[in-house]
C-alpha cells in the first residue's frame, strides 16, 4: 500500500501536461501549483518544496534498504 501510494506521487510530478489541462478553477494540483509558482514568482516556497521531496524519497530508499538488509541476517 505504501509502495503504491509512494509509485503515484512521484508518477504524479510526470503527468504535468495532463494536469495543466484538467485542473481550472480553484482546484490545482502540486505539479501545476508549483509550475505557476516557478513562472510566475520568485519565491523560495520552490525550492523548499523540491528540497523537502528530495528528503523524503532519500530516507524511503535509505529505509527500505536499511530494512531489507535486517531482513536478510535474520
Amino acid at each position: 500500500m505504501i509502495s503504491a501510494f509512494l509509485f503515484a506521487f512521484v508518477t504524479s510530478f510526470d503527468e504535468f501536461t495532463i494536469a495543466l489541462f484538467v485542473t481550472g478553477g480553484l482546484t490545482t494540483t502540486i505539479p501545476k501549483q508549483m509550475w505557476d509558482d516557478a513562472i510566475l514568482s520568485v519565491s523560495p516556497t520552490i525550492a523548499a518544496a523540491s528540497t523537502l521531496l528530495l528528503l523524503f524519497v532519500t530516507a524511503m530508499i535509505v529505509a527500505a534498504s536499511f530494512l531489507q538488509h535486517r531482513a536478510a541476517k535474520h
